[in-house]
């Protein structure tokens, strides 16, 4: 009870100095679109939360303000962490074909190839055929027949992780085939 006690005290008494610590945090890390103040608040809300449900870890003779800046240097690197995998993406089509294409005429174009992927475009079909005959199927399979991630695997005879990164390594093969052609014309 004295943990909880002492742990309660302190956070009540120097939020406003944590705050401040944070806001730092939350600058260096550049993890908020929020306005810095408002950014620091709400990583306090979430070390108060996280401290509170594991204070049976809390040491009395430790120092409140290391443990809960330790809860908050976690916190900052899961943030990161996340921010990170949300800002991962898979190429988009739209980055294989010319940067100045419109959204209907990349359409267009893909429901062109889709028809006969050989007949309406000899540039598209030299790029496809350069590439092995796994990663033309998982791109014909992904983009012309329109699978997602599950239907994909389904289709491969894999699990979902591993046609997502069969398609996005195939993707950049196809886009870095695409460069040297674009390069070389």
């Amino acid at each position: 009870m004295k943990r909880t006690t002492r742990l309660r005290a302190f956070i009540e008494t120097e939020s406003s100095a944590l705050t401040a610590t944070l806001r730092l945090y939350v600058a260096r890390a550049g993890l908020s679109d929020l306005p810095l103040d408002a950014a620091a608040q709400d990583l306090l809300n979430d070390v108060v939360v996280e401290a509170l449900a594991h204070e049976d870890r809390f040491v009395t003779t430790g120092e409140p303000r290391a443990w809960l800046l330790g809860i908050a240097a976690n916190l900052v690197r899961r943030r990161q962490s996340d921010r990170a995998k949300r800002e991962q993406r898979e190429p988009l089509i739209r980055d294989l074909v010319a940067d100045d294409a419109s959204d209907d005429e990349l359409f267009d174009h893909l429901c062109a190839l889709a028809e006969d992927p050989y007949e309406h475009d000899d540039e598209i079909a030299e790029l496809v055929r350069t590439l092995t005959p796994d990663d033309q199927r998982v791109i014909r399979l992904a983009i012309l027949a329109d699978m997602d991630g599950d239907s994909l695997a389904r289709e491969l005879g894999i699990t979902p992780g591993a046609a997502r990164v069969r398609l996005h390594r195939a993707l950049i093969r196809l886009r870095s085939v695409y460069g040297k052609a674009k390069a070389d014309a």
